[in-house]
Formats: C-alpha cells, sequence, structure tokens
C-alpha cells in the first residue's frame, strides 16, 4: 500500500474538521455551550479527544469556527441571490427558498437558532455577532435603498426578521411548512 498524497491527508483533515463542526453545533444546541466538554465533541465526532486538539484550542476556538462557517454560508447565499435575482431584494427572499429547504440545512437551521441565543455563546461571540448581524441589515439596506425603497433602514430590518422568522418556521415543521410558496410571497412584494 503506497502512502497517502499530501492531497489526500488534506481531504481527511477538512472532513475532520468538518465532522468536529458538526458535532459541536449540534452538541451546543443540544446541551448548551456550557454544558458540552470536548470529550463529549469529540466522542460525538468520531475522533480521539488528543485529535480534537490538533484542529481546535478548545470550545471557544471551536464555536468560533462554527459562528464563521455561517458567515461565509450567508455571504454565499447573498452572493448566489444576486445571480439569479431579477431585482435586489428579490434576493434576499432567494434566500428562504434555496437555503432553508432539505435535511441538512434544517438540521443546521435548528442548532443554529438553538445556540446562537444562549448566554455563554453571546458573551463569546459578541461583537461578532452584532457585526454579523449589521452585515445582513446593511446589505439588504443597500439592495432595498438601490430599487428605490422609500424607507430602505426600515424596510431592511423587516425583510431581515421576515427571513429568519421563515427559517425558524420552517425547521420547527420541514415537513408541514409551506416554505416554497412563503419565499415566493415574500419575493412578490419586493419585486
Amino acid at each position: 500500500m503506497s502512502p497517502r498524497s499530501e492531497q489526500q491527508n488534506q481531504l481527511l483533515r477538512d472532513d475532520t474538521r468538518a465532522r468536529i463542526m458538526q458535532a459541536g453545533l449540534a452538541l451546543f444546541s443540544a446541551h448548551g455551550y456550557e454544558r458540552t466538554t470536548i470529550k463529549a465533541i469529540a466522542a460525538h465526532a468520531g475522533v480521539a479527544q488528543g485529535l480534537m486538539y490538533s484542529h481546535f484550542a478548545g470550545k471557544e476556538e471551536l464555536l468560533r469556527a462554527i459562528f464563521e462557517q455561517s458567515i461565509a454560508d450567508v455571504y454565499a447565499s447573498f452572493e448566489r441571490a444576486a445571480g439569479e435575482a431579477a431585482e435586489p431584494p428579490a434576493g434576499a427572499a432567494i434566500i428562504v427558498a434555496g437555503n432553508a429547504a432539505g435535511e441538512e440545512p434544517v438540521r443546521f437551521w435548528r442548532r443554529s437558532c438553538g445556540g446562537r441565543i444562549q448566554q455563554p455563546v453571546l458573551g463569546i461571540l459578541g461583537e461578532s455577532l452584532f457585526e454579523w448581524v449589521e452585515m445582513i441589515r446593511r446589505t439588504l439596506e443597500h439592495s432595498l435603498r438601490s430599487a428605490g425603497s422609500s424607507a430602505p433602514e426600515t424596510e431592511a430590518r423587516l425583510l431581515f426578521a421576515a427571513i429568519d422568522g421563515i427559517c425558524q418556521h420552517y425547521v420547527i415543521d420541514p415537513a408541514g411548512y409551506p416554505i416554497e410558496a412563503v419565499a415566493e410571497r415574500l419575493i412578490r412584494r419586493y419585486i
């Protein structure tokens, strides 16, 4: 058997890191950040506890990595929406249909919503979380201003709350919530 290539080793490292992040998100959401141990995360991810430390210095670094990944996902969503939308504000609504539907996004949003409102998580992420929310709000506001909205600041907050609420309602009842119809209706409001 020949040794693995550097590319194969990198794929294994990336897979391990992703499993650890998924395990951390699941356990932080289910049991709370403070009650989740590194040992539990490693076991849930199927890795040795020592291997976990080669990817993350501890729980706080893992939490920040999960948060940064969610920010990257939101940026990618905005980029996809901008490419698909006839009008900029409609792109924000496309995020709802495109990113909320499906088993994996539902699992992510359910865990993310549960995790991001915990006091210890808010304490750790604090300013970063505020900056992330503001980035989304400003992006929506810019789109609305470009589309001629008479109150883009207020409308951006309303649209952001609608998207957030739609995602939360969908993760509560993915089988029964009419995500496509709701997203389409929201899109029509902004076209």
